[in-house]
């Protein structure tokens, strides 16, 4: 058996395993989300590790659920793999699992950081057999086994709970402790937000695995490499954080594709050079995601106050409206003049922007009351 987390994903990776693998009709994969943040990517890769040191004798294949060119946008990822001494060619992206799709009869998943299987992956996932997240439940594949959908900061918390003991025992424990750990400062902002009891009996663990690490340290830089944008386009910005969502009614259905962005959107519109540039880079977000609706969540620091924006876009007319009339007062909507996205409007498109004063609802809060507007934007 091989004791490090290196030498496992070498392993995933050596011929003997790749034809051992081939002999089987039936793939096992674990995915995190299509946003592949921090939380997902750190999820994903320790769930398949402990698998392993489990049942040496059943892998699982680590999905990290972002094409290989999209993984340096993520340089918080990056660089905390990096000091783990995983390389990118070690990892696992969507053009492994759509390779495995044509060698295997059924692939089954443990999805980590989701619960519902995402737009990208319906075609190539044969069924669920196991979830770990923290979002709201969809309230499907209620036979899978784990099954554990609660609230926490981070999903990770969920992923330590689930396999403490392996964790414990392992001769990489310091490494797989530095990954969730990454991934909990991220989601939690070092354990001052959103945090649950099982983020802080994490967090205990974690200290206890790692009595000399400089948590604070750790998060500033996490934060510093997140943040970071240099070298990216406004292009690369956009799907840097990305996710799609499905709304369907008896006869009718919306493809979102939401973008969460870690700057105002007057300084993306300043990157494009003007206004008519970055209303021509969202068209063409949106047209590249073939989504109904594309939507950028800003949020980001400003002195002591932390502040959002949304704005949305959309080629259809009346739907798009009806459901940001229908999410105004929860979000506490409130038109942003400074952008003037009024005045993108043109015969083809819906434009508008707003300040999010209702600066605790994230994307995964704002989602649900989507949703919810829709079916009622429907009568359905």
């Amino acid at each position: 058996m091989v004791n490090s987390f290196k030498g496992f994903l070498q392993l995933l990776k050596s011929e003997k395993v790749d034809g051992n693998l081939a002999k089987s009709s039936v793939l096992r994969v674990v995915c995190g989300n299509e946003a592949a943040d921090f939380d997902s990517v750190a999820s994903a890769l320790t769930y398949a590790f402990c698998s392993y040191h489990k049942d040496p004798n059943n892998l699982v294949i680590p999905i990290i659920n972002i094409p290989k060119a999209d993984l340096r946008l993520r340089k918080d990822v990056v660089r905390t793999l990096g000091k783990l001494h995983i390389t990118e060619d070690l990892l696992f992206f969507t053009e492994d699992l759509k390779r495995y799709k044509t060698r295997y009869n059924s692939i089954s998943a443990v999805l980590v950081d989701h619960n519902e299987i995402e737009i990208a992956s319906k075609d190539l996932i044969s069924n669920v057999v196991g979830i770990i997240d923290h979002h709201k439940d969809e309230n499907l594949y209620l036979d899978a086994n784990p099954r554990i959908v609660k609230t926490t900061g981070s999903c990770s918390s969920l992923v330590f709970d689930f396999w403490r003991k392996t964790i414990f025992n392992s001769n990489s424990a310091k490494e797989l402790a530095m990954l969730l750990m990454g991934a909990a400062l991220l989601d939690t902002s070092n354990f001052q937000y959103k945090v649950e009891e099982p983020d802080l009996r994490a967090l205990k663990c974690y200290e206890e695995i790692l009595p000399d690490l400089d948590r604070e340290e750790y998060y500033t830089q996490l934060k510093t490499d997140k943040a970071n944008l240099d070298g990216l386009s406004v292009k690369d910005i956009l799907k840097k954080d990305y996710k799609e969502f499905i709304f369907e009614s008896a006869d009718e259905k919306l493809v979102i594709g939401i973008a969460s962005v870690g700057k105002p959107l007057e300084w993306l519109c300043n990157q494009c050079g003007s206004r008519s540039e970055f209303q021509q880079q969202c068209i063409e977000a949106q047209k590249e995601h073939a989504v109904n609706l594309f939507a950028i969540m800003t949020a980001w620091q400003d002195g002591h106050d932390f502040k959002r924006q949304i704005l949305v876009m959309s080629p259809l007319k009346d739907q798009p409206e009806k459901i940001i009339n229908a999410v105004t007062n929860d979000l506490k909507l409130k038109d942003f003049d400074q952008l003037d996205a009024k005045s993108f409007k043109n015969e083809h498109y819906y434009f508008n922007a707003f300040q999010q004063l209702n600066v605790a609802a994230s994307r995964k809060q704002v989602v649900p009351l989507l949703r919810d507007a829709f079916h009622y934007a429907t009568g359905k």
